[in-house]
């Protein structure tokens, strides 16, 4: 037997909110699954790659500037100024990584060939041909992307710091997205990939945490 509810005895407010509130979540799930199509690729930085002025953390997901040098051990793959890579390179497939990264100036994230010089300015991602970074300008609070020297300013300045970068290898597509809500799409590089990536990251102030 069923027992009639009376209309009164209905919140239709909290049933509404409760219900919007559901979808919303529904909706940022499918952005964020619909960027990438994979699960988050899982990303630790190699300390090999790491210059004396950024400190990595033990667990590996954590690179900062550092004001006192970091004496790490001489060896061929470390980067004389500012810069990490990953361990984990792609040479193919479809990957994401999402970074927290902090409100000062003076970050860059992308990727890089492993063939990057280690030394001097064209070594820095974005300065030359293997490698890609997005970053905050200096001069406006702007978000900004370089390639072989090359800037393009972006029309955003960051509403979270929060990033996602974006890799289809074999489509030659890197993308940066802001998880903001919603997420907004920041930039794409199109490009013919002749090398593994790594993801790079270059600190001369502030932070940069892997997330994923």
């Amino acid at each position: 037997m069923k027992v009639p509810v009376a209309v009164g005895d209905v919140d239709v407010e909290q049933i509404s909110e409760t219900l919007l509130t559901g979808l919303a979540g529904i909706v940022t799930w499918v952005r964020r699954w619909w960027i990438s199509g994979e699960e988050a690729t899982d990303l630790v930085l190699d300390p090999i790659t790491a210059a004396n002025d950024v400190s990595v953390s033990e667990d590996r997901k954590y690179v900062c500037s550092s004001e006192t040098t970091q004496f790490h051990p001489v060896g061929p793959g470390r980067f004389e100024s500012y810069q990490v890579l990953s361990t984990r390179s792609f040479s193919s497939g479809r990957h994401y990584w999402d970074m927290d990264v902090s409100e000062l100036w003076g970050w860059f994230v992308g990727v890089a060939y492993p063939s990057i010089d280690r030394g001097g300015d064209q070594s820095i991602i974005g300065n030359n041909k293997k490698s890609w970074h997005l970053g905050l300008d200096l001069m406006d609070d702007n978000y900004s992307v370089r390639h072989d020297w090359v800037d393009t300013e972006l029309p955003y300045s960051p509403s979270c710091w929060r990033i996602r970068v974006f890799l289809d290898y074999e489509a030659g597509r890197l993308s940066f997205y802001e998880l903001s809500e919603p997420i907004r799409h920041l930039h794409t590089f199109s490009a013919s990939f002749t090398e593994p990536l790594h993801a790079a990251f270059c600190i001369g102030r502030g932070w940069v945490r892997i997330i994923s």
